[in-house]
């Protein structure tokens, strides 16, 4: 009986390390490998989409919108909006990818005017601010995760642990004999191990990058907690929530905060 072995790849994409691991048999490390660089080729394309550092991406473009002007997009970039705008309305606002825009009136409930809108038929998005800026760094990894997770199934490796370096991790069915991917959280200033799979947890915090994480309410950067985590089905919500966890006030409903008790 071929030996089963944890084949693990890495790539530096979208400003951070994304990486796979793989429970296959050990003789199939080629046809592993293979599914490694489908994934990471399509992470790569949806940055270029994506990105607002990249000149020519879609997100540029929006960002190049005049009120009232619209763009056609792809279907990937229009799903990734369409999250964008459930996960604000979800947090109230607190997590929001047009906080750089400038005239749009400020309106947490979930109700009120958008910086801009999404059309269909085909997939457009249209400016509703005078100056409209769209910031996907609070979901575009757990989107790319969300992304991909089908293609290692594909190729017939369903027990695959996904990661955008710490902050986004997408467990899919676990190890053979095991309940779950052990992953290695800091809660309380300990190390405590997770089993997830059929899971993600998102990770927000202030430990690498500093204050980077816009409060919306107080339009500036600035942050409740130093780290938040978020425990939920897709790595898209997971991105998103625990980065507006960070400046959520304790007991806002849709979050589950950095407490030990939430994981």
């Amino acid at each position: 009986m071929t030996r089963l072995m944890q084949h693990r790849f890495e790539d530096a994409i979208m400003a951070t390390r994304f990486s796979v691991i793989v429970e296959a048999p050990e003789n199939e490390a080629h046809r592993v490998r293979a599914a490694a660089e489908e994934l990471f080729y399509e992470i790569r394309r949806l940055e270029s989409f994506l990105s607002r550092f990249v000149e020519d991406s879609e997100i540029s473009q929006i960002n190049r919108l005049a009120k009232g002007e619209c763009t056609i997009v792809s279907p990937e970039t229009h799903r990734c909006l369409e999250l964008a705008l459930e996960a604000k309305r979800m947090t109230r606002g607190y997590f929001d990818v047009a906080y750089p825009s400038q005239g749009v009136p400020y309106n947490r409930n979930p109700c009120g005017r958008e910086a801009f809108t999404l059309l269909s038929r085909p997939f457009r998005v249209m400016s509703l601010a005078e100056i409209l800026q769209l910031d996907l760094g609070g979901i575009g990894k757990g989107f790319a995760l969300d992304h991909v997770r089908e293609i290692p199934v594909r190729y017939g490796y369903p027990k695959v642990l996904l990661c955008a370096d710490a902050s986004t991790i997408l467990a899919l069915e676990p190890p053979q004999g095991t309940k779950g991917w052990p992953v290695q959280l800091e809660l309380d200033g300990k190390l405590e191990t997770l089993e997830l799979a059929h899971e993600s947890v998102g990770c927000s915090g202030k430990s690498v990058r500093g204050e980077h994480i816009f409060d919306t309410g107080q339009r500036k950067f600035a942050a409740l907690r130093n780290r938040a985590y978020v425990r939920t089905p897709s790595p898209t919500m997971a991105d998103a929530l625990s980065t507006a966890a960070m400046t959520m006030p304790e007991g806002c409903p849709g979050i589950l905060s950095r407490q030990a008790e939430s994981l």
